[in-house]
């Protein structure tokens, strides 16, 4: 009989987090979901973890409740949907969105075993990533406590916002601890959405602004549905993908590459919200 892997998905209970693991269980895995509110009605698994990101104790406590509950060595992947926006204080963005990613991903990665895998959600908002490329590095060398120092010390100067950093930081993280993770036979990929249709969305146009997110939307057509982005997730994650390692998998239907080949016109681009 083949053995089925625990796959362990943070922010499971709504959004991209649910749809992902309502699509896993009916793929027959076994979803072990983590979020910090109860577990969804809409989902059959029993196993759920209660964790709030932004507290690192709290995590620190989630990871020994489950080294003790499961045998780690047996996993088959490890999901990290959980993320906040730029509207509450930037230093729980960056803990929840970047410094609670690494310290699961490393802590999973001492023990998954090979062909097992590690996806991390990003957004097209650190697509700018390549432009803070040495901050990115210096702030990913630091311990969690350097780096909590490290960001209050910059933060009015950084020259973008908490949850653009934020994103843009767990984008870099994701393909430099594929680097690291080179011949463990574990992969660690990121998969970065445009706007999506989830109760978060409200948030986001307060955060940028409703002219700005409605011309992103517009040169897409509409916003996704969390079950397409969480398609994308499946695929790294269990999916035949087994050579796809350090990518950074941009799912926003075409907008990005409006950008990037220059067929989209941004001359008359609103601003994004600053205040």
């Amino acid at each position: 009989m083949q053995l089925i892997r625990p796959i362990f998905v943070t922010g499971a209970c709504s959004g991209i987090g649910l749809a992902l693991c309502q699509r896993l269980e009916s793929a027959g895995s076994h979803v072990v979901s983590i979020d910090i509110n109860d577990r969804s009605s809409e989902l059959h698994s029993l196993d759920h973890w209660r964790c709030d990101l932004s507290d690192p104790t709290s995590v620190d406590t989630l990871i020994a409740d489950l080294e003790s509950c499961y045998d780690l060595t047996l996993a088959g992947s490890l999901i990290n949907v959980a993320g906040v926006p730029g509207t509450i204080a930037s230093a729980s963005v960056i803990e929840v969105n970047t410094l609670a990613v690494r310290k699961l991903s490393r802590t999973f990665a001492s023990w998954l075993p090979p062909g097992s895998s590690i996806v991390n959600v990003g957004s097209i908002s650190g697509n700018g990533w390549q432009e803070r490329i040495e901050a990115h590095k210096e702030f990913l060398a630091l311990s969690d406590e350097d780096a909590r120092a490290w960001w209050f010390d910059r933060e009015s100067s950084i020259g973008i916002d908490s949850y653009s950093f934020s994103k843009e930081a767990v984008i870099v993280w994701t393909m430099r601890h594929a680097g690291e993770l080179l011949g463990t036979g574990i992969r660690c990929n990121i998969v970065s959405p445009g706007p999506v249709e989830t109760p978060l969305l409200p948030t986001f146009r307060k955060q940028i602004g409703d002219e700005r997110l409605n011309w992103v939307i517009s040169h897409a057509g509409r916003p996704a549905f969390s079950d397409e982005i969480a398609q994308a997730i499946e695929w790294l994650a269990i999916g035949e993908s087994t050579w796809v390692n350090g990518h950074h998998l941009v799912v926003d239907g075409g907008y990005t590459s409006g950008l990037l080949s220059g067929w989209l016109d941004t001359t008359n681009a609103p601003p994004k919200r600053t205040d």
